[in-house]
């Protein structure tokens, strides 16, 4: 991973899978359950570039995230967001919408803007690193 996705990847969000050309992190800012990033492993500042593996591999982390976030969240709806107004670094925000609150880890998370509008990033709300260790514990349970 390069250095220059520090804001996106900050070394201290567990890493739900680690890929040939993506890695799939926990976002440090939980404002909404389970929000993830699937980040690139290698230095790249624009989406248009990526090979046609890379893509591929997306498409499948993509799938599978979702599929992993239903299972351990049980999401109403989900937005996806290429963004990268602070870090350049290549990166897709999963992002998990929520009709009612859910009671996670001790934490509640609630979702007060469903359905409507989500601005991305959003409110910021970080989490003690237990309860972002036990949010990674059981995305991976759910792989």
């Amino acid at each position: 991973m390069n250095e220059s996705c520090s804001l996106c990847c900050p070394s201290m969000t567990p890493v739900i899978d680690d890929t040939a050309h993506w890695q799939i992190r926990l976002n440090y800012n939980q404002n909404l359950l389970g929000k993830l990033l699937i980040v690139l492993n290698h230095h790249e500042e624009q989406v248009a570039n990526l090979s046609e593996q890379e893509w591929q591999e997306l498409h499948v982390h993509v799938q599978h995230t979702t599929e992993r976030l239903h299972r351990a969240f049980a999401p109403d709806h989900f937005n996806y967001a290429f963004l990268q107004n602070q870090d350049r670094h290549v990166h897709l925000h999963v992002i998990p919408r929520y009709a009612r609150a859910r009671m996670v880890a001790g934490v509640r998370f609630e979702d007060p803007d469903y359905p409507g509008h989500y601005s991305v990033p959003g409110p910021e709300r970080r989490v003690s690193t237990a309860v972002l260790d036990a949010l990674a514990q059981l995305l991976s349970d759910a792989g």
